[in-house]
């Protein structure tokens, strides 16, 4: 290894749960000896891989250089994110140690071995999330749902308009009646609203022979 080589810590907290890094820091900081100022702090999810600290840690990353994490999911929840990263780490002979998993990814066969299955987990996550969606759109389209909107029962959309029209209850109430959404309601209204205006249009011009 590089005698120049480094070796950074990465925190990442939830910041809508207002998690505190003390944890990871201390943990990174007292069994790895990486100085507070090396340990780059992340406070968002962990879905999304656009995060400020972590940006920075990659522009600072040379060959030999080591990151320790408290888990693999402080890099990421999403084993395609988390494999890419990996990967590209990897290729820039970057190596990644995972205290909870106990985990070494760096460059010997050992590091390429597990790339390579953190590969296949990701790949299989992908196929399985489109089984699932291709399962789910046969079960719709034998249930006669093909996708998309469902349909609006038109004798409850005119119960509704018929509501609506009598001024007797309000627009929460018809929909709850009805089971009719507000949104669905109101497009009913401005439809039958500018038909009636173009009839009103037609019936007030003037042919010309």
């Amino acid at each position: 290894m590089d005698m120049g080589a480094k070796t950074w810590g990465y925190v990442r907290v939830s910041k809508a749960s207002d998690q505190s890094p003390d944890r990871q820091l201390d943990l990174l900081m007292r069994e790895y000896c990486i100085p507070r100022e090396d340990i780059f702090v992340d406070r968002y999810t962990g879905t999304k891989f656009d995060r400020p600290a972590l940006s920075e840690l990659q522009k600072v990353l040379r060959e030999g250089d080591k990151i320790v994490v408290e888990s693999l999911s402080r890099v990421s929840r999403k084993s395609s994110d988390l494999f890419a990263l990996l990967d590209t780490w990897h290729e820039n002979g970057v190596s990644l140690k995972s205290h909870k998993e106990n985990l070494d990814l760096s460059n010997s066969a050992t590091g390429r071995l597990m790339l390579a299955l953190f590969a296949a987990l990701a790949q299989f996550e992908r196929d399985n999330l489109v089984e699932r969606t291709l399962e789910g759109v046969a079960a719709a389209r034998e249930r006669g749902r093909v996708g998309g909107r469902p349909k609006t029962d038109k004798k409850a959309l005119e119960k509704a308009l018929k509501l609506y029209s009598a001024k007797t209850h309000s627009i929460r109430e018809i929909c709850q009646f009805t089971h009719i959404s507000k949104s669905v309601l109101y497009r009913e209204l401005q439809c039958r609203r500018e038909l009636a205006q173009s009839d009103g249009d037609s019936d007030g011009a003037v042919s010309e022979e």
